[in-house]
């Protein structure tokens, strides 16, 4: 149930126009260029082990989980895979667009080497999975919307439990309902033991579900290792890539917090309506309500109000970014030593208190993400929103917190201890002046 990629390269012959392909075979001279899809990627993962990829657009992820799937070859190099292998790749990958979903589904489940008593079995339960109506399992998959177009692929995938799932962005489609319901199928699938590769831009799904992860730029693999190693080495490239093509970086704070402070409406992840609703956050200091400056050290309250339209429970997060969308700080309910969950319908108010905030001087923003029972789907959210400044008049030291440290000196004349010894030492410095 293990997949291991051995040096595998993709190149694509690229032609100006597509009847230079036919002069190519006529007159012996290349007409191409060739471009590098993949170079070289060599890594394995492990059985049972949730693998994340990561990276721009055009990468080469898609390619990569391609040769995966083995929907395509690599053009050197190999792929060994032991078990049973489905795959979620581009909508509508495997789909014949003027058969029924019916019909599609049976040909899924003859691909699997499924006939008779099976395959109705197949049938029935991707069908039941999909919560696709009758009428539109009849009809031509032509037919259908992008949610709806996933939904059956999913089914589908997943009806015959896999050894080995391949998954690429399938979260990001559909309604909130169904994204939910499908991750609760790879959490189960992983829970008993499937090896999945997990492919998404969302980050945050990423360092929940995945052990190991890989950075994938250019074709080659930048980063192979922890989850969160490789997530934020990632995210610091992209940052540094955004202030890259703002030519005007000196004017990035200023403008983000102009675009961020216009609204404060939340925005549900899936698009549609949320079954639990932010609505609003609410900053308190000794000096007032939502101040615009706070300073250095003072004691903080934030209340996040939401609206809940179902008893199912769920989780809130909250975090303090900074202009550039890079996080100073995030928590959430899921995240506690003996996490509790939220329930009920109706509204709810959370409190969160940060003593003697240690923020130096800057300017920062609020984010807060609802999420489900698990923590790992994000039900609703809002970004970016009630920018604030922090002053540090009290101290001159520099940076976005302030931490507790001390400075020492050893005593002229004395001798370094060893280890295990006491030393004389004078100290130059404490924490912060009260």
């Amino acid at each position: 149930m293990s997949l291991r990629f051995h040096h595998v390269e993709k190149t694509y012959a690229v032609y100006e126009r597509p009847q230079d392909r036919l002069w190519e075979l006529m007159t012996r001279r290349q007409l191409h260029r060739t471009h590098v899809a993949l170079d070289g990627v060599d890594f394995a993962v492990k059985a049972g082990e949730t693998f994340g990829l990561v990276g721009e657009n055009g990468a080469g992820k898609s390619t990569l989980l391609k040769i995966a799937a083995g929907t395509i070859r690599p053009t050197r190099g190999r792929v060994e895979r032991e078990g049973r292998v489905a795959a979620l790749l581009e909508l509508g990958a495997g789909f014949h667009p003027e058969e029924s979903g019916y019909d599609n589904m049976r040909f899924m489940a003859a691909l699997h080497g499924l006939e008779g008593d099976a395959m109705t079995e197949f049938v029935e339960a991707a069908v039941a999975f999909s919560g696709l109506s009758g009428e539109s399992l009849r009809r031509p998959v032509k037919t259908y919307s992008s949610g709806m177009f996933m939904r059956l692929a999913f089914a589908g995938a997943t009806a015959v439990e896999p050894q080995i799932l391949i998954v690429d962005e399938a979260l990001s489609v559909g309604d909130m309902h169904f994204q939910k319901k499908s991750l609760d199928r790879i959490l189960a699938l992983r829970d008993r033991g499937a090896t999945i590769l997990f492919c998404s831009h969302n980050l945050y799904q990423v360092r929940s579900l995945c052990q190991r992860a890989a950075w994938v730029h250019n074709g080659r693999l930048q980063e192979l290792g922890a989850t969160e190693e490789v997530v934020t080495s990632y995210e610091a490239h992209e940052r540094a890539r955004y202030i890259h093509l703002r030519s005007d970086a000196s004017a990035l704070p200023a403008q983000a917090l102009n675009d961020t402070a216009a609204s404060t409406q939340s925005v549900s992840a899936s698009g549609g309506v949320p079954l639990v609703k932010f609505l609003s956050l609410k900053t308190e200091t000794a000096d007032g309500i939502n101040m615009a400056q706070l300073e250095s050290f003072e004691n903080l309250s934030v209340e996040i109000e939401l609206e809940a339209y179902t008893e199912d429970p769920f989780h809130i997060a909250c975090s303090i970014v900074r202009p550039d969308k890079d996080n100073v700080f995030g928590t959430g309910t899921n995240l506690r030593a003996n996490p509790r969950m939220l329930s009920g319908v109706g509204k709810h108010v959370i409190r969160l208190r940060f003593p003697e905030l240690p923020l130096l001087s800057g300017q920062f923003l609020w984010s807060v993400y609802v999420l489900d029972d698990t923590g790992f789907q994000v039900i609703d959210m809002a970004e970016s929103i009630q920018p604030f400044t922090v002053l540090n008049r009290s101290q001159r030291e520099f940076g976005l917190v302030w931490l507790d440290h001390e400075w020492t000196e050893e005593s002229p004349g004395t001798v370094r201890a060893e280890p295990g010894e006491s030393r004389h030492l004078s100290a130059l410095g404490a924490t912060r002046d009260e």
